[in-house]
C-alpha cells in the first residue's frame, strides 16, 4: 500500500520517471539497427527521450550558472521545460480518424452463414520491418486475428483442425495458400499485420505444424506485384517480404509467390504428367487456375484438385487449405473488390483476346456479367476461411491513394457471399464516395447487379452455404466472447490501479508478458501500446486525468 508521501513523490516525478524510462527504451531498443527508430512505439518514445534531455541539460546547466545568472537560467529552464511538456504532449495526444461508428449484429434461427465483426482494432504487437530474426517473437500475434478467431469459436469455428475439432479450417500438414490482395500497393493491399497475425496462429497448431504457409495473389500484368510496396501495416515499412523474410529467418515454412509469374503460361494437370507451374485452361467452361510446386520443393499443388502425391498418382484435397484474406475496398467497375471479387487474383487474365474476345468482354460478359466467371473459378477452388481486412479502406477506387479512410474494421467468415454482402452494405457504403455503387441492396446498383450473380451460381449451381440475405445470416461483434476487457485494466484482474501501471511498464521495458488482449493498454486510444499510455495511466490516477478508454 502506498503512504500518502509515496502518493506525493509519484505525483511530483511522474514526467522525469517517464521521460528516462523512454530515453532507455530507445536506446536499448534501437541498438544498431537504425531502421527500428521507424517502428511505431519508437516514434512515440523519442520525442519523449529528446526532450528529457532537453530537460535535463538545462537543469543542470542551470544549477552551474545559477550563481551568476540566477534570472536568465531560470527564464531558460522555463522555456526548456514548456519545450519539453509539449513536445511530449506531441507524442501522446496524437490522433488517427476514428471509425465510422458501431456496427449492426443480430440473430437468427438456423443461419445459413455466420458472420463475425470488429469495429475497433487494438494495436498490433510489434513491427516485423527489419525482416530478420532479431524481431522479438512477441511482435509475431496480432490482437485483432486473436480476438476474431476467438469469436468464431464460441460459434465452433475453430481455426486447427485436430481430433477434437475435425471440421477445423487448417490442418497439421496442410498447404495454405492466404490469397490476399496486392495487385496495388500500401492502403490498398491486406494489412500485413493481420497476415503475420495469421500465420502465426496457424504456425502454433496445437498438433504441432508441419506444413507449409503461401502468400499469393495473381497481380496480372497491370499491378504493383507483392513487394515491399505493400505495407498497408501500423509500421508503413512493414510489407509481405519483411512478414514472409521473418518467419523463414526464424525457421518457419512461410514463402510468397506472384501467379504472374506464370500469367500467360498455359499447363496441363499433374495427373496428365505435366509438372511444370502454369496455369490450366478450361475451354469449355473458361475456368482458369494456378499448379506449382512450392518454394520449399516439398509440394505440388494444383489449386483445383489439392496436393499431388506422385506416388500414388493421386491427388490429396485435404492436404490444400486456401484463406480468402481480401482488403476492403470500392471498385469502379464491379462496385466492390471483396472476398468474391478477390478471385480475380486466382484465376488468370493473358489470352483475354483469344478467349473472350478481349479485355472489355472478359471483364463485362465474363467476370461481371451473367456468365459470372468469377464465381465459377471459386466453386472449383472454394477458400475454407474468409477474412475482411478493412483496417483502412478505399472508398473510391480500386487504387485511388487519395480517396481511403482509416476504419479500423474486420470481418471473417466461412462465407465469402455473406461478408462481400455485409462489409460492403455496413462498412464501406456509408463512407463511399459513390455509395449508389457499393450498396449491394439498392436496385440498380453496380454492386447490388453483380454480387447477385455470383451467389445464385456458388449456391444453386455450387451447393455451397452462401447467401446475401439477411434472415439467413447471424452476425456477431465481441459481446459473444461473454465479458468485455476493460480498457487500462493491463493485468487483467478487474479493476485500475497502480498495478497496471506496474505491468505496462514490466512489459514495455523488462519484457513482461502482454496485456490480454493488447488493445487494454492502449490507454489513450491512439492504435499503439507503448510510453504513452504508461503516462496517460498515471495522469489518471495520480494527477485527475480522463479514464483510460474510447469515447
Amino acid at each position: 500500500m502506498y503512504s500518502g508521501k509515496e502518493v506525493f513523490r509519484i505525483r511530483h516525478s511522474w514526467h522525469w520517471m517517464v521521460g528516462f524510462l523512454a530515453f532507455l527504451w530507445v536506446i536499448l531498443r534501437s541498438g544498431a539497427s537504425p531502421k527500428r527508430l521507424t517502428y511505431p512505439c519508437q516514434r512515440a518514445a523519442l520525442p519523449i527521450a529528446a526532450n528529457w534531455i532537453l530537460a535535463i541539460v538545462a537543469f543542470f546547466g542551470g544549477s552551474l550558472l545559477l550563481r551568476r545568472y540566477a534570472k536568465f537560467c531560470g527564464a531558460a529552464i522555463m522555456v526548456v521545460g514548456v519545450i519539453w511538456f509539449t513536445g511530449t504532449l506531441s507524442g501522446l495526444t496524437r490522433s488517427q480518424p476514428k471509425p465510422v461508428g458501431s456496427l449492426p449484429t443480430w440473430e437468427v434461427d438456423d443461419p445459413v452463414s455466420t458472420v463475425f465483426v470488429m469495429d475497433s482494432l487494438p494495436p498490433t504487437s510489434g513491427s516485423l520491418a527489419d525482416g530478420d530474426a532479431s524481431v522479438p517473437d512477441e511482435y509475431l500475434p496480432d490482437p485483432a486475428i486473436d480476438t476474431m478467431l476467438l469469436m468464431m469459436e464460441t460459434k465452433d469455428i475453430f481455426l486447427h483442425q485436430t481430433a477434437e475439432h475435425p471440421t477445423g479450417v487448417v490442418g497439421s500438414d496442410n498447404v495454405v495458400i492466404i490469397k490476399g490482395n496486392f495487385q496495388w500497393n500500401s492502403r490498398n493491399t491486406t494489412s500485413t499485420d493481420r497476415v503475420k497475425g495469421l500465420i502465426w496462429r496457424i504456425l502454433n497448431h496445437p498438433d504441432g505444424f508441419s506444413g507449409e504457409i503461401l502468400i499469393c495473389d495473381n497481380t496480372h500484368q497491370i499491378g504493383t506485384g507483392i513487394n515491399q510496396n505493400d505495407n498497408n501495416s501500423e509500421d508503413e515499412l512493414q510489407s509481405i517480404p519483411d512478414v514472409v523474410n521473418t518467419f523463414y529467418a526464424k525457421g518457419y515454412p512461410v514463402h510468397y509467390m506472384d501467379w504472374n509469374f506464370v500469367w500467360d503460361v498455359v499447363a496441363s494437370e499433374y495427373s496428365e504428367g505435366d509438372y511444370e507451374d502454369g496455369y490450366v485452361y478450361e475451354s469449355s467452361t473458361k475456368i482458369s487456375y494456378p499448379k506449382f510446386r512450392t518454394p520449399s520443393g516439398e509440394a505440388y499443388v494444383s489449386l483445383r484438385h489439392g496436393v499431388w502425391d506422385s506416388v500414388s498418382a493421386s491427388y490429396d484435397t485435404s492436404r490444400l487449405c486456401v484463406i480468402d484474406f481480401p482488403v476492403l475496398k470500392a471498385h469502379s467497375w464491379a462496385g466492390a473488390t471483396i472476398a468474391v471479387k478477390n478471385w480475380i487474383g486466382t484465376l488468370t487474365t493473358a489470352h483475354a483476346s483469344a478467349r473472350y474476345g478481349g479485355s472489355t468482354p472478359m471483364h463485362n460478359t465474363y467476370f461481371f456479367g451473367t456468365y459470372a466467371l468469377v464465381a465459377r473459378v471459386m466453386a472449383v477452388t472454394f477458400p475454407r476461411l474468409t477474412i475482411v481486412d478493412a483496417a483502412w479502406t478505399t472508398t473510391y477506387g480500386p487504387n485511388n491513394l487519395s480517396w481511403i479512410q482509416y476504419t479500423s474494421m474486420l470481418a471473417a467468415s466461412t462465407d465469402p457471399v455473406a461478408s462481400s454482402w455485409y462489409t460492403a452494405k455496413f462498412m464501406l457504403t456509408p463512407i463511399a464516395r459513390y455509395p449508389n455503387q457499393t450498396d449491394p441492396d439498392l436496385p440498380g446498383g453496380t454492386y447490388s447487379n453483380i454480387l447477385p450473380r455470383w451467389t445464385a451460381f456458388l449456391a444453386d449451381s455450387g451447393g455451397f452455404a452462401c447467401t446475401e440475405d439477411s434472415s439467413e445470416i447471424s452476425v456477431y461483434d465481441r459481446t459473444v466472447l461473454g465479458s468485455e476487457p476493460i480498457c487500462g485494466d493491463a493485468n487483467g484482474d478487474g479493476s485500475i490501479d497502480v498495478g497496471d501501471v506496474v505491468y505496462l511498464v514490466s512489459y514495455l521495458y523488462r519484457g513482461g508478458p502482454a496485456p490480454d488482449p493488447l488493445w487494454v493498454g492502449d490507454c489513450n486510444c491512439d492504435g499503439i501500446t507503448n510510453v504513452g499510455d504508461v503516462v496517460y495511466l498515471v495522469t489518471y490516477l495520480y494527477r485527475g486525468g480522463d479514464p483510460p478508454g474510447c469515447p
